[in-house]
């Protein structure tokens, strides 16, 4: 298994204490911490681990890539793909992030934690809990779908549900954690989830070499971060050139779109949206995010319900798959960023196919 180190992302200071508990910066700034891989080799962290013997693995990662023909022709886009990450142990991309979490938090003896969750992140955390005898408290917004609410507790998690906003579980979470003194683990935070993550960027690069852009439902950002860095670290030894990382939103919920596009956005917690799995007013790495756009060259574009839910129907039609909602954002900036002319004709672009449709049939 790789190892890492801690380092604060404001004031770029590595920290003495590297454990999976740790969250915020120990010297003063109290900013975000992100995870550096700082082993005599870097390398996907997923293989990593199935190469650790002590190490444990639910089969995450190496999720199928295929050609979405008739979505690329309607398009007029000839090297369009899909990164099917909803094959993965629990049914969505979170399984990369949970793998690292647990083994590291399995080696450092933790027996019990605390996660906030819109519904999948809890899923994949309890599925990887419940594997290595860890207790988990998942708390969620009460309007999370079914099929994810059953998962959580299926694997033998305590559900805690809460009314509101998704930040209301988030702050029962932490208030949870803090009078019972158990870990909070937030995979929102935990620079280690992120991590898990680079695996995506290894994953492409071992089958398909460059690509010039990659676009990302974003809610929390793990997934669009994880991958940044994973090229990054990729690029160190090679000529790679990096990839383009478009974030997708709803033009419900776009504090990242507005970010990027410093134009004012305020969030009415009376909107809904079908976009479940992104709904995040205050992503906590919200700067990152923008960051790691902006270095790449891309963009971040919203969406409305409307626009996602043709593109969800579109991509069960045409190429069989049926994905959550939250996807089909994806598709919707696509086809605003090929109008525009920021995506080319003969460009490689890999859409990842964050979850699956059978966890909110309704």
């Amino acid at each position: 298994m790789q190892t890492y180190s801690l380092k604060c992302y404001k004031c770029n200071v590595t920290q003495n204490d590297n454990s999976i508990s740790r969250i915020f910066c120990e010297k003063g700034c109290n900013e975000l911490l992100i995870c550096e891989d700082i082993s005599p080799m870097k390398q996907d962290p997923l293989q990593s681990m199935r190469d650790d013997e002590e190490s444990f693995s639910l089969g995450e990662g190496s999720t199928p890539l295929i050609p979405l023909n008739k979505i690329g022709k309607r398009l007029g886009l000839e090297k369009l793909f899909a990164k099917l990450e909803f094959m993965s142990p629990t049914g969505s991309f979170k399984d990369r992030g949970s793998s690292l979490v647990i083994n590291i938090a399995r080696k450092e003896r933790v027996a019990e934690f605390v996660e906030d969750s819109s519904g999948n992140a809890g899923a994949s955390l309890s599925a990887y809990a419940g594997a290595t005898d860890i207790k988990a408290h998942i708390f969620v917004p009460d309007s999370a779908g079914k099929g994810k609410l059953d998962q959580i507790s299926i694997f033998g998690a305590k559900l805690h549900k809460i009314e509101g906003p998704r930040e209301n579980s988030t702050i029962a979470a932490k208030d949870f954690s803090k009078k019972n003194n158990i870990p909070y683990l937030s995979h929102n935070l935990s620079p280690y989830f992120s991590e898990g993550m680079k695996s995506f960027a290894y994953e492409i690069y071992s089958e398909f070499g460059e690509v010039d852009h990659i676009i990302f439902p974003t809610g929390n950002g793990s997934l669009l971060l994880g991958t940044w860095r994973g090229f990054i670290d990729i690029s160190e030894n090679s000529n790679l050139s990096l990839p383009k990382l478009h974030a997708a939103q709803s033009s419900i919920i776009e504090p990242i779109v507005a970010e990027f596009s410093q134009k004012k956005w305020n969030f009415d917690p009376s909107s809904k949206t079908i976009a479940s799995g992104i709904s995040v007013s205050n992503p906590p790495r919200l700067i990152e995010i923008v960051d790691a756009i902006k270095n790449s060259n891309g963009s971040a574009t919203s969406s409305s319900d409307n626009e996602a839910l043709i593109w969800h129907e579109i991509l069960a039609k045409e190429e069989g798959i049926y994905s959550e909602k939250t996807c089909a954002f994806s598709f919707a900036t696509l086809e605003k960023l090929v109008k525009s002319g920021i995506i080319k004709k003969n460009e490689k672009i890999i859409i990842p196919i964050t979850g699956s449709g059978l966890k909110e049939t309704t």
